[in-house]
């Protein structure tokens, strides 16, 4: 029998359905419309969320392009710049040792707000550092508004070592601290203290070679940025802005720290021996030009440079000028022996009077008159009469030209700051230039520095061959200086006919108390008077007292300098007397400790030097 048949079902392939197969139920409409309010919400979270970020990077375009003023504040106080400490460069001599360097010290500072109780503290910090309780507590109650007082701009090693203690055993008073800063330090004391100079609390040179060399030993301190954390601790490094930090130059002196002790000796006696007023003494290696010491007095320690006046500071064998007298007599005399006008046989009158009459009608003066002598004995005897008539048979612009191919009248360009050229002027009246011609040839009238006059005493005692006086060291092993600096002024001859007049005298002339039986010097006294510059003229009791020689005369490794001004007359004020011996000891004494044979038949062993003072 056929199955009905619903008219309401359609037919289906493989079976019937029911009209409520096509209606869902009310759970799947409910999960239907569940599904729909998820998506829906799923699609406005998206939005939402989208437009959030798309507002953060907005945000964060407009904090970086344009922050308001309190973002700014906040950046400037995460963000923050560090120095990278450098050394400034050091001063050694010129076997090594040092004369000044640059070392990590410490600076004591207190933060009021940290310290609980004034007085326990004040009485805590001089019981353990030994500062002045009194002026600890002066110090606190003035400036009790700050967070940072400085105690003690440079403590001592032995307060730092107790600061140390302290902090170790847990006694250290609260609110105070060290603070790491770059100390220079001079490890051999006053020793050529006006030459290297000093620097100021900043680390800047402020005299002598600290000054002169300010760029090439100054420290560059480098620079690095970092970032910190809201406890303010450095988190990171930026790359950017990154600056390496260079230290200064290390230069090397020509000065020798043991022959400069023995300058600084012998002129210190000397000037205490005649109750001096100043002086100077200069060494120098006549064929490399090396300055190996520049002593002079008043000095001072660099170390302690704020407790003396500008006067001590001051670099005298460049920035003093003075009138030379006879020590002068050497030059012009190998300037008109080189003409060839006069030869050191040539006889001339001196007159037994020691008096003479000039053409011009000026009366020159011989301490003793020796009458006729030759042109040799003229300069042995430092005759004035002499040296005039010899000067007269050129005209007076040979005798100014003499005199400023030895390099008087301009600087000799030492490293020094503050060097003067000295005086030397010709006169357009030719009254002026007759009286010149007669004053200059016995070294009046002229003005000059202790440095040009032991560079133009190295010209006769290196073969006629002018070099430049210099003080940084040439390097090991250079015996002449750079041929770029060398210039000849006179021949070899006439350099030698010079010298060995100088040694006549040194052994049998005004210069004997410069005569040595261990060495055979050379040189020339001076006993100029002193300019009165309120009255004009001369002093009649006040002098410049000089010996400027040299050793040994065969073949000079010295040239010395000794410049005293105002001895006590009462007591001795010719150069022989004053200055000739102690350039004899400092001659005697650098050439041991040199190492250069002495004469045969001597035995120098109780010249040898004492180097205790000296810090290797």
């Amino acid at each position: 029998m056929a199955e009905s048949k619903d008219d309401n079902t359609p037919n289906k392939p493989g079976g019937s359905y029911r009209l409520t197969d096509w209606c869902p139920s009310a759970a799947e409409a409910q999960q239907r419309q569940r599904g729909r309010r998820v998506l829906w919400t799923g699609r406005s979270v998206i939005i939402v969320l989208t437009v959030m970020f798309v507002g953060l990077l907005g945000r964060v375009y407009q904090l970086q392009a344009h922050p308001g003023e309190q973002i700014v504040a906040l950046q400037d106080s995460q963000a923050g710049t560090a120095e990278l400490a450098a050394m400034r460069g050091g001063l050694i001599d010129r076997t090594g040792r040092v004369l000044a360097a640059t070392r990590v010290g410490y600076r004591l500072f207190c933060d009021p707000a940290m310290i609980e109780d004034r007085a326990d503290f004040v009485r805590d910090v001089w019981f353990m550092l030994g500062y002045d309780p009194s002026e600890l507590a002066e110090r606190l109650s003035d400036m009790s508004r700050l967070r940072y007082i400085v105690l003690d701009q440079r403590m001592s090693d032995e307060q730092v070592a107790a600061f140390r203690q302290a902090q170790e055993e847990g006694t250290l008073p609260g609110g105070i601290y060290l603070e790491p800063i770059t100390v220079r330090d001079y490890p051999q004391g006053p020793l050529a203290g006006t030459l290297i100079g000093c620097v100021g609390r900043d680390g800047e040179g402020l005299e002598g070679l600290e000054y002169h060399w300010e760029q090439r030993l100054e420290a560059r301190p480098g620079l690095y940025h970092f970032m910190r954390d809201f406890k303010r601790r450095r988190m990171w490094v930026n790359d950017e802005g990154y600056v390496p930090f260079e230290d200064g130059e290390n230069i090397r002196l020509s000065i020798d720290a043991v022959i400069q002790r023995i300058a600084e000796e012998e002129l210190a006696a000397t000037l205490e021996q005649y109750n001096a007023d100043s002086g100077q003494l200069i060494v120098m290696q006549p064929h490399t030009g090396e300055i190996l010491a520049i002593a002079t007095f008043p000095s001072y320690d660099p170390g302690s440079f704020g407790d003396v006046e500008d006067e001590q500071r001051r670099n005298r064998p460049a920035t003093d000028v003075f009138e030379p007298g006879s020590i002068f007599k050497p030059f012009v005399w190998a300037g008109l022996t080189e003409m060839g006008v006069i030869a050191p046989g040539d006889l001339i009158d001196t007159t037994v009077s020691g008096a003479w009459v000039m053409p011009n009608s000026r009366v020159l003066h011989d301490v003793h008159g020796k009458g006729t002598i030759s042109w040799h004995k003229v300069l042995k005897y430092s005759s004035n009469i002499g040296m005039a008539k010899g000067a007269l048979r050129v005209e007076v612009e040979d005798v100014y030209d003499i005199m400023r191919s030895f390099g008087f009248g301009r600087r000799t360009g030492i490293d020094l700051p503050g060097e003067v050229g000295g005086l030397l002027k010709m006169h357009d009246h030719a009254g002026a230039r007759s009286y010149s011609h007669g004053s200059w040839p016995m070294g009046q009238e002229v003005g000059v520095t202790g440095i040009q006059m032991v560079r133009a005493m190295s010209i006769l005692a290196n073969g006629g061959v002018m070099v430049e006086p210099r003080i940084e060291a040439l390097g090991a092993g250079k015996l002449d200086a750079p041929d770029a600096t060398r210039q000849r002024v006179i021949s070899r001859r006439t350099a030698e006919a010079t010298l060995y007049a100088m040694r006549d005298a040194v052994v049998d002339g005004t210069g004997k108390k410069a005569n040595s039986p261990y060495y055979d010097l050379f040189g020339k006294t001076g006993t100029a008077q002193l300019p009165n510059f309120d009255t004009g003229g001369y002093y009649d009791d006040r002098y410049v007292s000089s010996f400027l020689g040299g050793a040994p005369v065969d073949h000079p490794r010295l040239v010395v300098g000794c410049f005293v001004k105002d001895p006590d007359r009462s007591i001795g004020h010719y150069g022989g007397v004053v200055a000739a011996p102690a350039v004899r000891r400092v001659v005697e004494r650098s050439l041991v400790y040199l190492g250069v044979p002495a004469n045969e038949g001597t035995d120098p062993t109780e010249l040898a030097v004492e180097r205790y003072e000296i810090v290797e």
